[in-house]
């Protein structure tokens, strides 16, 4: 007698209410990818195009942030009312804090502040950090923050860097200072070695206000975060290399994340199984962590994966980018059973992709 076939279907709509729980699992798991795709791409930029580049990818990446986030966050976090040079440092404290940064602050007076990124940084996780150059901590901590004053029209704000990780010091650090005359734009940042700097003292640091800034806004606050950064490092290497060398970039990154992480991945999700059903089920959850719907079809030696949506990476049709982001998932594939294809196919008028998963029955490899 005919064995039958054995279906399943598992949906993952974009939910409009979550529980505390919920929401926690999946913005660490957005973040944990987000910041893979930012930390691998701009890894794979200076690879392939050297120091100068990554430079200018991070040069621009945090002047479109600025413009997009800085005054528009100072009533939110309830800090435009204070100094200038407060107003800054509480800017970067809490922003980089809801971020998922380790943040400190010291507040030595109305004219003087003090703020620290403490390791190890959001970008470049683990052993990666020890091969950014030095350069690119001083382009990160001197396009920003120098920028500050004349958004908040107070010319004489300036930004003197004092510490830096890649420098062989235990966090980047520096202080915001209001001076008592207008500052030229080179005059806005510099570089001071300080040996001894005020300390943090955890139980009297600012902190958000918890009635405006519940758990949930803060968790939100760190997804829109990481998704920006993705959405922005994409943008500014496609306006820097081209469509062409833009992919072939994030096409090299994304295979070696997948190399890499795909294991840490399949743990963040919960979804461990090698069979096609689990492996479309890791990948489901990471796509329905960025609030993409997905709907999984399984049937004997086959799952089927649909997707609405491809945040954080596109909302566009752009089948070349597309199809750079699925070698990643190509990778994750191969990854976790030698015996398993993939194959995708993308309905532009839907902005649909659907991944078909396969146990071909042999080793393909």
């Amino acid at each position: 007698m005919k064995k039958e076939a054995r279906m399943t279907i598992s949906l993952t709509q974009v939910r409009t209410e979550e529980t505390l729980n919920e929401l926690r699992e999946r913005t660490a798991l957005a973040s944990k990818f987000a910041w893979y795709m930012v930390s691998g791409i701009t890894s794979m930029v200076f690879r392939e195009k050297g120091e100068a580049a990554l430079n200018e990818i991070w040069r621009q990446l945090l002047s479109s942030e600025q413009k997009e986030r800085f005054l528009a966050a100072l009533d939110k976090l309830e800090i435009a009312g204070n100094p200038p040079a407060v107003t800054a440092a509480l800017y970067h404290y809490f922003s980089n804090a809801i971020g998922g940064l380790n943040m400190q602050v010291v507040v030595e007076s109305p004219k003087k502040a003090w703020i620290r990124y403490m390791a190890p940084w959001g970008s470049y996780p683990g052993m990666a950090a020890l091969t950014v150059p030095p350069s690119v901590r001083r382009t990160i901590l001197s396009t920003w923050h120098p920028r500050n004053g004349e958004f908040l029209n107070c010319p004489r704000l300036g930004w003197v860097a004092t510490k830096f990780v890649a420098e062989g010091h235990p966090y980047d650090e520096g202080y915001f200072f209001e001076y008592d005359h207008d500052l030229r734009p080179e005059e806005r940042f510099r570089v001071e070695h300080v040996e001894h700097s005020p300390e943090f003292i955890p139980e009297t640091a600012p902190r958000l206000n918890p009635k405006t800034w519940p758990e949930a806004r803060i968790m939100k606050g760190g997804y829109n975060y990481s998704v920006d950064y993705v959405r922005h490092v994409i943008a500014i290497v496609h306006s820097l290399f081209g469509a062409y060398e833009s992919c072939n970039i994030i096409t090299k990154a994304m295979r070696l994340l997948g190399a890499q992480f795909t294991g840490e991945l399949a743990n963040a999700t919960g979804h461990k199984g090698t069979d096609p059903k689990g492996i479309a089920d890791m990948f489901g959850a990471i796509f329905a962590a960025f609030r993409n719907p997905a709907e999984i079809t399984a049937q004997d030696n086959t799952a089927t994966l649909t997707l609405g949506g491809l945040v954080p990476f596109t909302s566009e049709a752009d089948p070349e980018l597309r199809a750079a982001v699925f070698e990643f998932f190509i990778m994750a594939v191969r990854q976790r059973n030698g015996h398993l294809s993939i194959t995708r196919s993308f309905d532009e008028a839907a902005l649909s992709e659907r991944w078909i998963i396969k146990d071909e029955g042999e080793w393909l490899w």
